[in-house]
């Protein structure tokens, strides 16, 4: 049997599993499918209506911090997230932990700047002043719970090292059990505030109703995250206190990332209607254009092409008169008799275009 860094022997069964595929599936296609969503509003926003909020650019920073835990969960996986832990080397425990931190801190720093998109926009768009009072205390909720969350994370461990460091002399780390569920909490408890937030800010709102079926929509894609959410705190626990967290945690990890771009999807399709008019619009135009142009070619006479010919007649003072057609495809003589004509003559006719008599 083979061994990674250690005399323990490793099952070759257990060698040769693997989940990092679902890391790698969960990473790409999740922060793929927010840029599109999130390049879909910035041109709507910032080309078709010419207007820039505020919410904008922290939906921009919530897809760049979106990005960047992706990328450090790829570091993840690099260095053996979704291995069993004795197949990964003390090296590369070393730096899966270093980029742990850099996952964890883009992940707080996403759900911050999309919840505070969101926020934002039920700001702009309250009528009463009691209402927009209600938006900037949850955003001062949010902000100062997401701050102390990061905050913590930075000084979990202290020294710092210690967070990559098993058993640093003198070291004094947070209860990771009790962290994890403290930050997955507030999550949860913002998420159900953002939910149900609209039922209030927005009753007295004068967006036509088509807008405000259109925030019900995003509301209930907003419940699909919730659940999410919810399904990534039960899988909290195992991750914590297991004995193979390189293995365990993919779970929590694939949530994660689930959790957070369908998060940032649903904050931008209520902005999209302006360029889904567009569409229908551009849609619309092409249909009709193309059934003026079949009626008009229905409506047109059809015309025969006449293929010119070269015609010869000549009138002779004999017994008959010949009648000489020459074309391309074909050429007739017809013989007549003529017994009662006396004198000659000659006529040639060529297109139409001259006429030439001889007498």
């Amino acid at each position: 049997m083979s061994t990674t860094n250690s005399s323990v022997p490793i099952d070759p069964v257990r060698l040769q599993q693997s989940r990092a595929h679902e890391l790698v599936g969960a990473l790409t296609t999740g922060p793929s499918l927010a840029f599109v969503f999130v390049a879909m509003r910035i041109y709507t926003r910032f080309v078709l209506v010419r207007q820039r909020f505020l919410e904008d650019w922290s939906i921009l920073a919530a897809l760049a911090t979106s990005i960047g835990m992706a990328v450090f969960m790829g570091i993840t996986v690099i260095n053996g997230s979704g291995r069993h832990v004795e197949t990964v080397s003390v090296a590369e425990q070393k730096d899966l932990t270093k980029a742990m931190i850099g996952v964890i801190e883009c992940y707080l720093l996403t759900h911050c700047f999309l919840k505070l998109s969101i926020m934002l926009q039920y700001c702009r768009v309250a009528t009463l002043p009691w209402e927009k009072n209600l938006c900037f205390g949850i955003i001062g909720v949010l902000s100062a719970g997401y701050l102390s969350v990061i905050i913590v994370q930075m000084v979990r461990c202290v020294p710092f090292e210690a967070q990559w460091t098993p058993g640093y002399p003198g070291a004094v780390c947070v209860n990771s059990t009790a962290f994890f569920f403290a930050s997955q909490a507030l999550n949860v408890f913002l998420d159900v505030i953002i939910l149900l937030a609209p039922l209030v800010i927005l009753r007295h709102s004068s967006a036509p109703l088509q807008q405000r079926l259109l925030f019900g929509v995003a509301l209930a894609f907003g419940g699909v995250a919730s659940i999410v959410s919810i399904i990534r705190l039960h899988t909290l626990y195992p991750s914590t206190v297991t004995t193979d967290p390189t293995w365990d945690k993919v779970p929590s990890g694939v949530y994660g990332v689930i959790e957070a771009n369908l998060g940032i999807i649903c904050a931008c399709v209520v902005t999209l209607r302006p360029l889904f008019h567009k569409v229908q619009s551009s849609i619309s135009s092409i249909k009709g254009r193309a059934s003026t142009r079949t009626a008009t070619t229905r409506s047109l006479p059809k015309v025969s092409r006449i293929r010119p010919s070269l015609y010869h007649i000549t009138l002779s003072s004999g017994n008959n008169t010949q009648v000489s057609s020459d074309s391309s495809e074909q050429e007739t003589r017809v013989a007549v008799d003529d017994r009662d004509r006396g004198a000659a003559a000659g006529v040639s006719v060529r297109d139409g275009d001259q006429e030439k008599w001889r007498v």
